[in-house]
């Protein structure tokens, strides 16, 4: 019976023995991979307070952009009502006065073309 556990624990000893070889180039591999990662945030932490104020500066640009933008077309939009109003009714006085004469002639020439 003892044979059998001292088998057992050197079969165990055996065992362990290789998963820790083959556990040493997978961690040396996980803390080569940590040094880069920290390295990364490194850089990221030292470049992120400049970005982030380019961001804010870009969107300060376009929300004043935006601004002018819309002021301007509320703008244009008056502008064309107001040249609507201008234009319009007289350009349909003219029409209809046209139309008239347009009638009144049509009348008065077949008057003298019936006669």
């Amino acid at each position: 019976m003892t044979g059998v556990w001292e088998f057992a624990f050197v079969f165990f000893l055996v065992a362990l023995t290789i998963l820790v070889f083959l556990c040493i180039p997978a961690l040396l591999e996980f803390r080569t991979t940590l040094r880069r990662f920290n390295k990364s945030l490194q850089i990221l932490n030292q470049d992120l307070p400049d970005i982030l104020q380019n961001v804010r500066q870009i969107s300060d640009t376009v929300n004043s952009a935006s601004k002018k933008l819309d002021t301007s077309v509320k703008n244009v939009v008056e502008l064309e009502q107001m040249i609507s109003n201008e234009i319009k009714q007289p350009l349909q006085n003219i029409a209809q006065t046209v139309a008239m004469l347009l009638q009144v002639f049509n009348k008065i020439f077949r008057r003298k073309s019936s006669k």
